[in-house]
């Protein structure tokens, strides 16, 4: 009965193309509801934005060093050259295009997953798991922040372009360096993917390739590693705790994807994601058991590797594999061990997940593809839709986070954020008039004015005021703060003192799944004010509650104070 239901439906395309365009819809419609023209997370697009002054006017020898300049380790060529046309283009540049433009780089990545199982000869069918994992949301932090949007999402694009002309088309050497080298001034490991096609080429016999490869490699080192200057401490290999932190890190971080949420990780979740990327790691090896004679054949040039998905699915995988290795060996003495598991890094372990379920395609036997193929989908499925519930409210937050980091930016000559990026307030303004980002939570009064002026529509307490570790937590407990017009709304926290202003996110929270379903709710009750000590100066501050509802703010008095000492 079960392959009778399977023969029937392997022959309706329209309905796996019609499966094949649900993830994608449901990733566009998360974009088109986040999206914003604002600074995300850290001051990074300021940063970068910071080129356009000047670069008009100087020289070309000039242009280049401020194209190419470090930022921290990375060469961003890429991500400075789309800011300077979009300005060049528009006269301003707003922070969702260049999302917009990463997102498109995120979705010819599919392409290029389609072009490659084409090759492949199996039913269309086989196809709708790789759309559900490459379209979950759980790298949302790549998805909305500007520069990281087009950094990340663009070394894909260009790592997988490289490999697939190396692996499906290694005549055309031409297009495979050329895009090895745009990954390579895109982000940093794009460097990575050199070695990579120079094992490819090997394997196929193509030594005239090999050294072409090998040759321009050594070039591009040159030009890349001129005048660098690492920032960042190495992997201690005499410090047995960075040794054990970095071994499990490795695993935990291809393995990621199995946490599910992005950020908030429970320790018994990071260590499912470490077990999970050991599994993953020997599933991959399981699937290669009967090539390894044939690649090690191949790589003393004693015969050629014939199998070309296979060889896709290996080229991604070792891509992956070497990234995780350069990450762990530069992040762990800085990050720790959790440090691996950042929003931002969990496209990776979705791509190892795609590098597995090709390489499955690659050697598996028609009858096991046949029962197993519609197992991997409902679980890609399944998975997709529950990483979507799971990180939707963070990335809510994140986006409100945002515009209140552009408000207390704004507002607080001193504060934390600006100092730590090296930049003053008037800097901060002048590079903020390039995208014009609106102020949603200063309409309707002047953040300035003391706390005398303020207006309040009515009173309305807190329930909870308390300093938690580092944090000042003021939280309101029994209302339901529900956007309306858009997901800027909600109900924001002030410190407010004689020379200071402070906004906090609500930091809203997900009701779990089974909650969901059952009252057609998602987000919980209350509203989470939370102020890190660091970025609040001394003094005494009148709380306030601002809640912003239909695009409209209604500022209520709490009554209450807080004091912060030195």
């Amino acid at each position: 009965m079960y392959l009778s239901f399977l023969g029937f439906v392997r022959n309706k395309s329209w309905l796996a193309l019609l499966f094949c365009v649900i993830p994608v819809l449901i990733y566009v419609w998360f974009f088109s509801a986040i999206a914003l023209n604002v600074n995300y997370v850290a001051f990074d697009d300021i940063m970068i934005l910071g080129i356009i002054p000047g670069f008009e006017n100087a020289t070309l020898a000039e242009k280049w060093k401020q194209l190419t300049t470090l930022f921290p380790e990375h060469r961003l060529v890429f991500s400075r050259s789309i800011i300077l046309l979009l300005h060049s283009f528009f006269g301003k540049v707003n922070l969702v295009w260049p999302m917009i433009i990463a997102n498109i780089c995120w979705g010819l990545c599919a392409f290029v997953f389609y072009r490659a199982f084409t090759r492949v000869k199996v039913n269309i069918w086989y196809f709708v798991p790789v759309m559900w994992l490459w379209f979950n949301i759980q790298s949302f932090e790549n998805i909305f922040w500007g520069v990281s949007s087009l950094c990340n999402f663009g070394v894909l694009l260009f790592v997988l372009s490289a490999l697939y002309f190396a692996v499906y088309c290694p005549d055309r050497i031409i297009y495979s360096l050329f895009f090895a080298v745009a990954a390579t001034f895109t982000y940093g490991n794009g460097l990575m993917v050199f070695p990579v096609i120079g094992l490819l080429f090997l394997l196929t016999g193509r030594r005239k390739e090999f050294v072409i490869t090998l040759l321009t490699t050594i070039v591009i080192a040159v030009i890349y590693f001129i005048d660098f200057t690492p920032i960042t401490q190495n992997l201690d290999f005499s410090n047995a705790k960075q040794v054990k932190e970095g071994f499990f890190g490795f695993f935990g971080f291809l393995g990621s994807i199995a946490t599910l949420t992005a950020y908030g990780v429970s320790p018994i979740m990071l260590s499912l994601a470490v077990g999970t990327g050991m599994l993953m790691i020997a599933m991959l090896l399981f699937l290669y058991r009967k090539q390894y004679l044939i690649l090690w054949n191949s790589g003393w040039l004693k015969s050629r590797y014939t199998n070309q998905t296979a060889l896709f699915a290996l080229s991604i995988a070792i891509f992956v594999g070497i990234t995780a290795l350069a990450l762990t060996y530069k992040r762990i003495p800085t990050d720790t061990f959790e440090g691996m598991f950042k929003g931002r890094y969990r496209m990776y372990s979705t791509l190892w997940c795609i590098s597995l379920y090709f390489a499955f395609l690659a050697v598996s036997k028609d009858r096991l593809k046949t029962l197993l193929s519609p197992v991997i989908m409902l679980l890609a499925v399944g998975l997709n839709l529950v990483i979507l519930q799971s990180n939707f409210a963070e990335a809510v937050n994140n986006r409100r986070a945002a515009i209140v980091q552009e408000f207390n930016a704004r507002y607080n000559a001193d504060w934390l954020g600006i100092r730590m990026f090296s930049m003053d307030q008037q800097h901060f303004e002048k590079i903020r008039g390039y995208y014009q980002s609106a102020d949603p939570l200063a309409e309707g009064w002047n953040p300035k004015i003391g706390t005398d002026s303020v207006v309040c529509d009515s009173m309305y307490k807190a329930d909870a005021i308390a300093k938690t570790a580092d944090h000042i937590v003021v939280s309101f407990q029994n209302d339901f703060f529900k956007p309306v017009k858009d997901y800027s709304d909600g109900a924001y926290v002030l410190l407010k003192s004689s020379g200071h202003v402070y906004a906090s996110p609500p930091n809203q929270f997900a009701v779990p799944l089974k909650t969901t379903i059952r009252r057609q709710m998602y987000f919980s009750k209350g509203a989470y004010g939370s102020f890190h000590v660091a970025t609040v100066e001394p003094g005494v501050y009148s709380i306030y509650l601002l809640v912003r509802q239909n695009g409209k703010n209604r500022i209520y008095c709490t009554g209450q104070t807080w004091e912060e000492k030195e």
